[in-house]
């Protein structure tokens, strides 16, 4: 059986390559200051996604939601329809351990936690503040949680860090996924999580690409019913051939734009990187190498593990 990265090693080499910082969402016209790891374009993207989806059945389901800014982003996108959310109980369900970390930003205001420590008190009074009574938080392991929610319309997913999580994940929320509703990659352009490419190429009968948005989300739109056995037979990792791990990648850089692509070709060299097998990854570096690329985005903390592979 494969070694799966940890959690927390995975999430550490991951964090290390982005600069958390507050970002904004408006309540009632007034721009508020909330501590959150995402842009504020993904910020406004999420909102727009919740209110486009208002109403109608379906859970909103956030994954990863740590002190809770993207929940409530989504949750923003419910209050937006004024009197109707008023009269309405669509909520944000917003899943995460809710555990410290040493790489969190520790500068963010009344967060003076040890690792190991929750924080979930702290992302209660967060989103109770900006959240607008719309969220609810969970405290779970997704490596072990079951949802029994019912349907789901917007599934966001900011925990796909490691592969054991890429396999739990879909096996325990994309059966839940209706027709017409949103899956939200939050890493689909961070070098480190490939196993999300091979993951959408294999299931991508049942996904039409929807939007790529600027740092790192794409959304893709569900098409049909997904099977459990689908899903089981999409996360099995345990056997990848190159032919399928490389049309993989030729998928997801095909969906979106070119001065996008370069962390996507990043992810590309870390499958094989994470497989440990060197030579592979080395020759990948060669394809992207005339593209200029090597240079530019994350490709350097790629190369950087792959220097390390022995």
């Amino acid at each position: 059986m494969r070694k799966f990265p940890s959690l927390r090693s995975a999430v550490k080499r991951i964090m290390g390559s982005t600069s958390p910082a507050p970002v904004n969402v408006r309540r009632n016209g007034v721009p508020k200051t909330i501590p959150g790891m995402v842009s504020s374009d993904e910020m406004a993207f999420f909102g727009e996604s919740a209110a486009r989806y208002f109403g109608g059945g379906g859970a909103i389901v956030d994954l990863g939601c740590w002190l809770g800014s993207t929940s409530i982003a989504l949750a923003q996108g419910i209050l937006s329809h004024g009197s109707k959310a008023d009269n309405g109980n669509e909520k944000v369900f917003g899943i995460d351990m809710f555990q410290w970390e040493a790489w969190m930003p520790a500068h963010i205001p009344y967060c003076l936690y040890e690792p190991g420590d929750s924080f979930l008190p702290e992302a209660r009074r967060v989103v109770h503040e900006h959240g607008g009574g719309r969220v609810e938080l969970i405290q779970a392991d997704l490596g072990f949680y079951e949802w029994s929610g019912g349907p789901i319309k917007i599934l966001l997913v900011d925990a796909m860090k490691n592969e054991n999580l890429a396999i739990q994940i879909p096996r325990n929320f994309f059966s839940s996924l209706i027709p017409g509703s949103l899956l939200i990659h939050q890493d689909f352009k961070h070098y480190y999580t490939s196993w999300i490419h091979v993951l959408q190429y294999r299931l991508r009968q049942y996904f039409r690409f929807y939007r790529s948005v600027r740092w790192a989300t794409v959304a893709f739109e569900v098409l049909a019913p997904i099977p459990r056995e689908a899903v089981d037979q999409a996360t099995d990792f345990t056997t990848i051939p190159d032919d399928e791990a490389d049309a993989s990648f030729r998928h997801s850089l095909d969906l979106i734009g070119p001065d996008e692509r370069v962390n996507i070709a990043a992810a590309h060299v870390m499958h094989y990187v994470h497989l440990k097998r060197k030579d592979r990854a080395s020759h990948i570096v060669e394809i992207y190498r005339p593209l200029e690329m090597l240079d530019k985005g994350e490709f350097p903390q790629a190369l950087n593990l792959l220097s390390q592979t022995g």
